[in-house]
This record gives structure tokens, C-alpha cells and sequence, in this order.
């Protein structure tokens, strides 16, 4: 039985970031397969346009192949200038969606549609019994001060980075390391942030691990009946739809309970009343 509720926001999600993750992997290794093929080439004078006339776009990446290898080898660091601000973006908006079903379910208005990154996941735990880890927040808002030095500050690490590198617990400063290699440390105004493939895994890692976390969240705070009205509203609108025959109908909903939402583990009683009330 699934820890998760696969409700339709969680599901979108899920595909995103296995989207977003293949295509980061698949530029990352495409840059350096083009710098080995460009091996075969090297010390010809020809351009880009010459050797590979029939490559889309080519024109625009018109080098010798030597220097165009040179900005291939060191393509990473702009991948990961770009991947991991995308990887939080996409996460944003999922923590977006779960904010929003809080205030549809509840009473709880938590300006879902106004809520940044900086602060969205507080604003979720707030609302209930259960809370994200400690570490991983930690972690979480680590990277995305990071991205903001590279964005807002041309690199440069700045005060509130050196801040947060001081002030982390053991345990998230242990796991950053394990996911980064490397203990996070930066001075303000000194040390330049660089964006690579080992940040976009632990970026990908740590909102992995915040996603399940909100799911979890989500399952205390919002009610039992609304989570009926959500699984009734999926099964006939998203998934297969709701035949007309009564026992027909049931049947599929106490399946589709099963398939999607097994982490609520509804009873028959609340099936049937989920059902009546759709």
C-alpha cells in the first residue's frame, strides 16, 4: 500500500519532475558526447556550419570546433545555472496547488496564489499536525538562496547565504553533503556560487523529498469528506469516469480508491457516503 495519495496535483508533479530530471541528465550528457565527437575534428579550421551542415540551428553555434568544444566541456556550470531555477520553479507551483486545495477543503485562507518560495511550506505545516523535516527545509532553503546570489547577485554569495550556512543543523549540513559533495560554506561578498550537476541532484533530491512530505501533510490537514469530494471529482473527471449503473458505479469508485488514494485507506462506510454525496 502507497504512502501517498496520488491526487491529480500530485501526479502532475510527479511526471514534471521526471520530465524536468530526464531532460537536465539528457543536455548534461549531450554536451559532453557533442565535445567527444568533436574530438574526431580537431585541429581542422572549418566551422561548425561546414562539418555539420545538416544540424538544425547550427548557424547559430557557428565556432571552429575547437573552441566550440572549449564551451562544450564547460557546459555544466551553465546547465546548472538554468536546471536547478527551473527544478525550484517547478516545485513552487506544486507547493502552489497544495495551498490551494487547503483553502478549497478548509477555512483557512493562506493566500495560496501570493505565497513564495521563502515561505510556502511553513505556511502548509502551520495548518497542520503534521510538519516537514527540519533538515530538508534547511537544505531546500539553502539551494534556493543559492539560486538567488546567481540570479540577483551575478554569483556572488551574499549576506543571507553566509547566514544560512552558519546557522544549519548538523544533520541538514551532513545531508547536503552527501547530496553535493561538499560541505556548504560561503562568504558574503567573497565566495561565487556556481551551479552545476551536483547542486541540480541535490536540488532534485531535496524537492523530491518535500513533495512526499507535502502529500503527507496534506493528508491530516484536509478532511476525510473533502478527500471524497477530491477522489469522486479525479474519477470522473481526469480518470475513466463514472458509469450510470449504480452497482456498476460503486465498484469503480472503491477501485479507483484503492489504485489512487489506498494511503487514506477509506472504509466501505465512507465509500458508499462519497459516492451518495457526488
Amino acid at each position: 500500500m502507497s504512502k501517498y495519495v496520488f491526487f491529480p496535483e500530485f501526479r502532475d508533479h510527479d511526471s514534471t519532475r521526471i520530465e524536468v530530471n530526464s531532460a537536465i541528465m539528457g543536455l548534461l550528457a549531450g554536451s559532453h558526447m557533442a565535445a567527444h565527437l568533436l574530438k574526431l575534428t580537431e585541429g581542422s579550421d572549418h566551422l561548425l556550419a561546414e562539418v555539420f551542415p545538416r544540424i538544425p540551428h547550427i548557424k547559430r553555434f557557428n565556432l571552429t570546433t575547437s573552441v566550440a568544444n572549449g564551451i562544450l566541456q564547460s557546459a555544466e556550470s551553465h546547465l546548472g545555472a538554468m536546471a536547478v531555477p527551473y527544478v525550484l520553479g517547478a516545485h513552487e507551483d506544486y507547493m502552489k496547488a497544495c495551498l490551494r486545495l487547503v483553502e478549497k477543503h478548509t477555512s483557512v485562507n493562506l493566500g495560496a496564489n501570493n505565497v513564495k518560495s521563502a515561505n510556502q511550506h511553513e505556511k502548509l505545516q502551520d495548518n497542520s499536525a503534521s510538519k516537514f523535516s527540519a533538515d530538508t527545509l534547511d537544505q531546500f532553503h539553502l539551494v534556493r538562496k543559492m539560486r538567488n546570489c546567481t540570479i540577483h547577485a551575478g554569483g556572488l554569495a551574499d549576506r543571507r547565504l553566509q547566514n544560512h550556512c552558519n546557522n544549519m543543523g548538523a544533520g541538514a549540513r551532513a545531508g547536503w553533503e552527501r547530496l553535493a559533495g561538499y560541505a556548504p560554506s560561503f562568504q558574503d561578498g567573497q565566495d561565487f556560487v556556481k551551479l552545476g550537476h551536483r547542486e541540480t541532484v541535490a536540488a532534485l533530491a531535496i524537492t523530491k523529498n518535500l513533495a512526499r512530505q507535502a502529500n503527507a501533510i496534506l493528508q491530516v490537514c484536509i478532511p476525510r469528506p473533502a478527500w471524497g469530494e477530491i477522489l469522486m471529482k479525479d474519477l470522473d473527471e481526469v480518470g475513466p469516469g463514472l458509469p450510470k449503473d449504480p452497482a456498476e458505479r460503486l465498484r469503480k469508485v472503491r477501485g479507483y480508491a484503492r489504485f489512487r488514494y489506498s494511503a487514506l485507506r477509506f472504509t466501505e462506510q465512507e465509500i458508499v457516503s462519497f459516492n451518495s454525496a457526488y
